[in-house]
């Protein structure tokens, strides 16, 4: 069974729609990486995501990573935000009956498609399935491990 995972939905993130999407694409010479958790200062994760994205060639002497985050905080305000700890451990995927890869990104994201269901985002994983794997980022690539 080939396995395949779709990182995002190329036309909608969770702060920002297509349009919003490629205008920081372009603004920040970045790639999309989909909406996902970031870690707080003490550890746990966020309940809220962040629209992810890699920027190759980040500077380095202002302190900035391969990968920010950008939302809209609790007053609309557009942030952004260091997003590695995004990236920093393997995300669990679920695999459907036909061999495409699920995720949960945040707590109390349940996911269900084609016979497969995965909840917990990053802080509990719960499935109905018998194959979860391990994704890793390596830059800008999602990879699929099934050593699990």
């Amino acid at each position: 069974m080939k396995l395949y995972f779709k990182p995002h939905d190329e036309n909608v993130g969770y702060h920002f729609g297509s349009k919003g999407i490629k205008i920081i694409e372009e603004k920040y010479g970045a790639k999309y990486m989909g909406y996902w958790c970031t870690k707080r200062l003490g550890g746990n994760w966020h309940e809220t995501p962040v629209d992810v994205f890699y920027q190759p060639n980040p500077d380095i002497d202002k302190g900035h990573t391969h990968y920010f985050g950008i939302y809209r905080n609790d007053m609309g305000r557009v942030m952004i935000t260091e997003a590695s700890s995004a990236f920093s451990v393997p995300i669990v995927g679920a695999v459907c009956d036909d061999g495409e890869v699920i995720v949960s990104r945040y707590r109390h994201d349940y996911v269900v498609k084609k016979g497969a269901m995965i909840d917990g985002g990053r802080d509990y994983t719960k499935t109905n399935c018998c194959k979860i794997v391990d994704i890793v980022i390596e830059g800008d690539e999602f990879i699929i491990s099934e050593n699990i």
